[in-house]
């Protein structure tokens, strides 16, 4: 038994007819899209400029291959050296052979970091020039100056460059490649190692320098996570608005599950 579809004027995804979109969560028109069924393909007289297709909203693989390829090695660097600590800690490593490829790993991560953190002010100068040109040209268009036409196309071109810009930023953001629902079983991991390396790190032959320069690596890592908690728990916090809103009759079970799919694919994100 097939169910009713639409195209969602947003995302431009096929979805169950409904009113939210399952793929991106936001509402969906009544009258806009023409309804299609799982056996039919949409009418042909439908202009394609109508609805922007999906690869002009969603970057490619390769639009966002460089930003990943950075983060995946950043993310490698920093798996390897908290999993070294952790050997150090359980006495499978000497302490001058692992404070040598600690600070082997230390040295990448510094020099990949400092390549994420250029990308991401290139990126954030871009996306802010962006905005003060869209701010601009609607301000032109509601005195008359900017024709309806041209500013539905300048508003189009520059409304597909930040929804390719965007994710890019969202990557590079996240330097440890976990997803939010992981991230604070991954902040309880790095506070463990900072509290296991400081009581035993000199009793198992390091210096208080070294002792030192690893509790502070940790301490970077418990800052930059933060934004990521952030994060965590605004989502937790926002899924727990819809199960009572749910239980309490203000959401059908459709709207419900809808809203829930959406929050939980962006703890998987």
């Amino acid at each position: 038994m097939w169910r009713e579809k639409i195209v969602c004027p947003h995302c431009g995804k096929l979805t169950e007819k409904g009113l939210y979109c399952k793929f991106c969560g936001k509402p969906l028109e009544a009258k806009p899209e023409v309804p299609i069924t799982e056996k039919t393909t949409p009418p042909q007289e439908i202009p394609a400029q109508e609805t922007t297709p999906p690869q002009e909203i969603i970057p490619s693989i390769q639009e966002v291959a460089e930003e990943r390829k950075i983060i995946e090695q950043l993310s490698a660097f920093y798996n390897w050296r908290n999993k070294l600590i952790e050997l150090f800690l359980n006495g499978e490593a000497s302490p001058d052979v692992f404070i040598d490829i600690y600070k082997e790993y230390r040295m990448r991560i510094q020099a990949v970091n400092e390549k994420r953190i250029q990308m991401i002010r290139e990126l954030e100068e871009r996306i802010n020039d962006l905005t003060v040109k869209l701010e601009n040209l609607k301000i032109r268009h509601e005195v008359g100056e900017v024709p309806d036409r041209q500013y539905i196309t300048e508003k189009l071109n520059i409304d597909r460059e930040l929804s390719k810009l965007k994710p890019k930023l969202n990557i590079l953001h996240n330097a440890f490649n976990i997803k939010i629902a992981e991230v604070p079983r991954y902040e309880a991991k790095i506070r463990e190692l900072k509290e296991r390396i400081s009581e035993d790190g000199v009793s198992r032959g390091l210096t208080n320098e070294d002792v030192a320069m690893i509790i502070s690596d940790l301490d970077e890592i418990l800052e930059n996570i933060q934004s990521l908690m952030e994060v965590h728990k605004r989502l937790t916090k926002e899924l727990e608005k819809v199960e009572l809103r749910y239980k309490v009759g203000e959401l059908t079970s459709e709207e419900y599950e809808t809203m829930k799919q959406k929050i939980q694919r962006q703890m998987e994100m």
